[in-house]
């Protein structure tokens, strides 16, 4: 009797253990699930949604029309037909009686700003079947769909707004030359691109947009607007150590010393950390009244959230996302993934030649400034931490956790 005792008290034992176990191991889980979530709202910020859509789908969204102090509503109008014998998005419009053909880019380089989107647009359009387009600034930035539709300037200042017809008008010399050149079997295979980094994180404008109407946050926002109007766009994106971006971005805008740029991060990062304590984060980062307020554009490196709302409208293969770190590393082999996803033909000769020349845009600024103060850097690592590792997610990649 005492050895069948003895057997059962060791098998509640091993039982009462697994159980114990098993506990631990749930309660291990949740306390990690409740530290990711508590990581993602610290400083007492809460996303609008921590999901990310990743095949999204259509949002039916209605024409309501704009009034004088919003912007061309552009779900009133259809999508173009765009046409099969042309490489790039081109369709005809009948305009004074007679078909004219119209283009918009068929490549958009998103973002980010200081992030080598200018070195990147230039090798781009080294290419014999690129073409650059006559009216933008610098002819590589159009600022159409992040600020000039709005009615702002670069500066947010305000100017007369840019309606569709006068972005396709910033292409009309494009235009020209792709309806004018064409392969034997009749197949216009020119391109033009739009080079306009704020395009991707610069939604200032959108209580601007007649659906957002009456809302206190956006309905509508850039990827919908664009997802209305074009059938297959291509997006590339270069995204770079947010700090190290903050840093350059500062410089070109002026910034004096390290030491002040120092005392402009601690600005920033309190004016966002204290909206966020009330607001969630797409308020804090969205709002021009915010934007206003800082001194430093220490909104545009949090690239997680608006990475969130373009993939909520577009899946991911719309979108070639690189780091300009490895941009900088490996030209050629960064500049070759460029140019097939765009379709362009070349040989490995005439590639090394563009990926070796001058990088294009480097700032000389930043090295009479000095590098940045190692307190600034812990500073903003912590303030981009949460939205660092939430890309990472987003993208499956731990390299833009930029931990090296």
């Amino acid at each position: 009797m005492r050895v069948k005792w003895g057997k059962r008290m060791s098998l509640i034992l091993a039982i009462n253990a697994s159980l114990l176990i098993l506990v631990l191991v749930r309660y291990e889980v949740r306390t990690a699930a409740y530290e990711n979530r508590k990581r993602l709202t610290s400083y007492g910020c809460t996303y609008e949604s921590e999901r990310v859509n990743i095949n999204p789908t259509e949002r039916e969204i209605q024409c309501v029309g704009a009034d004088q102090h919003q912007a061309e509503d552009l779900f009133c109008m259809e999508r173009p037909k765009y046409l099969p014998n042309f490489k790039n998005p081109c369709w005809y419009a009948k305009e004074e009686g007679k078909l004219r053909l119209k283009c918009v880019p068929y490549y958009h380089i998103l973002g980010v700003a200081k992030s080598s989107t200018t070195d990147l647009a230039y090798r781009i359009r080294a290419h014999k079947d690129v073409l650059p387009c006559n009216g933008y600034r610098k002819k590589q930035e159009s600022f159409y769909w992040s600020r000039r539709r709005y009615g702002y300037e670069n500066l947010m200042q305000e100017r007369p707004p840019c309606n569709f017809s006068c972005f396709q008008q910033m292409c009309s010399d494009a235009t020209r030359s792709i309806q004018q050149t064409a392969t034997p079997t009749g197949y216009h295979n020119m391109i033009t691109g739009d080079e306009t980094p704020s395009d991707f994180s610069d939604f200032r404008g959108w209580p601007k947009i007649p659906q957002n109407a009456g809302f206190e946050k956006p309905v509508v926002l850039t990827p919908h607007l664009m997802r209305h109007m074009y059938a297959d766009p291509k997006f590339i994106l270069l995204f770079r150590n947010p700090t190290d971006r903050l840093y350059s971005d500062y410089v070109m805008l002026g910034g004096r010393s390290a030491a002040d740029f120092h005392e402009a991060a601690i600005q920033s990062v309190q004016v966002e950390e204290a909206c966020m304590r009330n607001h969630t984060v797409e308020h804090c980062l969205y709002s021009l009244d915010i934007g206003k307020r800082l001194q430093t554009r220490i909104f545009l490196g949090c690239y997680s959230v608006f990475m969130r709302e373009w993939l909520r409208v577009f899946p991911r293969e719309q979108f070639l996302i690189m780091r300009t770190e490895d941009h900088d590393q490996d030209p050629i082999a960064r500049l070759r993934t460029v140019y097939n996803y765009l379709k362009l033909n070349y040989t490995e000769d005439w590639l090394s030649s563009i990926a070796n020349i001058t990088h294009q845009r480097a700032s000389g600024k930043k090295l009479k400034q000095g590098p940045m103060l190692a307190k600034t850097r812990v500073l903003l690592d912590n303030f981009y931490r949460r939205y660092n590792t939430d890309l990472a997610d987003i993208l499956q990649d731990k390299r833009f956790l930029w931990l090296t």
